[in-house]
Formats: C-alpha cells, structure tokens, sequence
C-alpha cells in the first residue's frame, strides 16, 4: 500500500530539488514518479519532489517539473 502523507523525517524532502533529495537520503532505496500534465509537453525548471511516502520499505517520491510547456 502506498501512502503520500509524509513522515515527520521526510517532509523535510517536499520542494527540494531531486538531486538534493537524493543526496538527503543517503543513498536509500528509492523509487520515483514523475507527474506530468496529461497532454504532450516538456518540463521547464528545476525537478523538484512535490509528494514523499513509503513503498514496500522504499522511499518513494512524486516529481515535477516548476512549469511545463505544450508541445503543438
């Protein structure tokens, strides 16, 4: 079962740039998804971990890009 609400040690991660997030986690197990709009785009700005929880004893986190542009 996967969760989004954040443990008190891991909220510390939400908005974090990914490569900072992963160095905060010392090398962890960690598993990512990326959100994106559901139309065709690019991501635009930094990476950044918008949703932290737990799955099957791995750290996982939800990624998004600052902005993003419609590819036409």
């Amino acid at each position: 079962m996967s969760t989004s609400v954040p443990a008190p040690d891991t909220e510390k991660l939400l908005l974090l740039p990914f490569v900072r997030a992963l160095e905060e986690l010392h090398g962890s197990d960690v598993r990512v998804t990326l959100l994106t709009p559901p139309y065709p785009c690019v991501g635009i700005g930094e990476l950044r971990v918008v949703r932290v929880g737990e799955e099957d004893g791995a750290t996982k986190l939800d990624l998004s890009y600052e902005n993003y542009e419609r590819l036409e």
